[in-house]
């Protein structure tokens, strides 16, 4: 619901009233849930990311399963890849309706960035456990290169604004990380 409304009204436009209005519950209850509007944004941000919460609280995304089983290293950046075009499909629509107005607080950058980190870091390391990372690349850089391509603005130029298809883009940062994270076989 507040979702709905911080995409279509926008976030200066959205208030505490609608969101309690259109959830059907009094104004007092969102603010004791939630406490400021910009705790709700960060809340409906960190579902947009998740999608399902049983899932995300589970630990049991079917995509991570199947990398985690996965011995092929360019089927698991595939999966990989994958599940961030499903993560960015959810995500890109929301972040062009709020854009600024995303909490830019050092707690939250932070607290954003980790769950990045995390994310990022399940791919690598199940790289590392298969031994196919390039010569040289670090755990580390292998996250700083996926940070460094794998962005929502990214997304959003090249198949909002530059036109490719989800499917392209899915093949150009599969290939892209094959290249840059995996060791020539």
């Amino acid at each position: 619901m507040a979702y709905h409304l911080f995409g279509t009204s926008g976030y200066e436009a959205t208030t505490m009233q609608m969101v309690a209005e259109t959830a059907g519950v009094a104004v007092q209850t969102v603010y004791f849930v939630f406490g400021t509007k910009a705790r709700l944004l960060a809340e409906v941000e960190s579902r947009m990311i998740l999608g399902d919460p049983s899932l995300a609280l589970s630990g049991q995304r079917p995509w991570m399963a199947q990398m985690h089983q996965e011995t092929d290293p360019q089927r698991v950046v595939a999966l990989f890849v994958e599940a961030t075009a499903d993560v960015l499909s959810r995500i890109s629509p929301f972040v062009a309706a709020v854009g600024p107005a995303l909490p830019s607080d050092p707690e939250s950058v932070a607290a954003r960035d980790r769950g990045r980190d995390e994310f990022f870091g399940v791919v690598i390391d199940r790289l590392a456990a298969l031994r196919s990372l390039r010569d040289g690349l670090t755990p580390s850089r292998g996250v700083d290169i996926i940070r460094a391509v794998n962005t929502v603005e990214a997304y959003a130029d090249l198949t909002a604004r530059r036109g490719w298809t989800v499917v392209e883009w899915k093949q150009w940062l599969t290939d892209l990380l094959c290249m840059q994270l995996l060791a020539d076989r």
